[in-house]
């Protein structure tokens, strides 16, 4: 089962003030077993996977399913024996440190990072330096969260691929520093003109991507047609108002056209080459 989306709701429950991680590494304890499945029978992936995204969200690492299982069960008794050489109650995270540090070998070299610290070197690395909207990295994953989440509570989602039209021409004629300065107003724009729940980032080159919660291909349409419009306002350097910037736009929609995250990237990467090579400067959307 998908755990896509889990890393999200796990912020979300700790915004909630349920550390799963603390919870099932036995430091703290809910009211109820009952309370305690219910939120995991909530989730968005089986009790197997659950320990894969939280072993991942301590250790930064992926692993695959039988190993943290595996992991997971040999923390825990490492807990205990901590305990019972220590006299003293002994957290999750500081025995999985020991233990992997120092039992079995797989972190070395590693460093004490605060949270907020660890959340603030997170969001930098999520940023495009260029445009200062989100990065590619970032797009996939919550991609991968949005789309776990739509097909969870039956919503729409939609995405959309953005090209600058021959932006290479601007480059080759004023150089790269204005290229990244059409680059940035570009970015800018699109923060400017989707909502604060989209998710906008720089996917490579002259090209960007804006995924859409809760909106359907129509609204996207709308959305993109607004973007499209807002984009001639932005100038190239050297050229009058004829030469401003124009943008090929793809849409794809879940589930009305597809039912993956590779299908939405690829069907709206397909509709945005589509307008390209049907003359740019246009939107198109996948059918249904």
């Amino acid at each position: 089962m998908s755990c896509m989306s889990l890393a999200k709701e796990l912020k979300e429950l700790e915004a909630q003030g349920i550390d799963l991680l603390e919870i099932l590494g036995k430091d703290r304890h809910l009211d109820s077993p009952e309370a305690l499945q219910k939120i995991i029978s909530a989730l968005s992936c089986s009790d197997d996977n659950l320990y894969v995204e939280l072993l991942f969200q301590l250790t930064w690492r992926r692993f695959p399913l039988e190993e943290a299982v595996r992991i997971w069960a040999a923390i825990t008794e490492h807990k205990k024996e901590l305990e019972k050489t220590l006299e003293r109650e002994v957290g999750f995270r500081v025995a999985a440190l020991d233990y992997l540090f120092s039992v079995e070998k797989i972190l070395q070299g590693a460093r004490l990072v605060a949270r907020a610290e660890f959340e603030s070197i997170l969001t930098f690395v999520n940023i495009d330096e260029v445009t200062g909207v989100h990065s590619r990295r970032y797009f996939n994953e919550r991609l991968g969260e949005e789309l776990g989440r739509a097909r969870r509570y039956s919503h729409p989602l939609s995405m959309l691929i953005i090209d600058l039209d021959n932006f290479k021409q601007v480059n080759d004629r004023c150089g790269h520093v204005e290229g990244d300065s059409v680059l940035r107003k570009v970015g800018r724009m699109l923060m400017d003109t989707t909502r604060q729940a989209d998710v906008v980032c720089r996917f490579g080159g002259d090209e960007f991507a804006v995924l859409l919660p809760e909106t359907g291909s129509e609204d996207a349409g709308r959305t993109a047609e607004r973007i499209r419009l807002a984009a001639a306002d932005i100038s190239i350097p050297g050229e009058d108002e004829s030469g401003n910037v124009t943008l090929s736009i793809g849409c794809a929609a879940f589930p009305e056209s597809c039912d993956e995250a590779e299908e939405m990237l690829a069907l709206a990467d397909q509709m945005c080459l589509d307008v390209k090579r049907a003359g740019k400067n246009g939107v198109r959307i996948a059918p249904a």
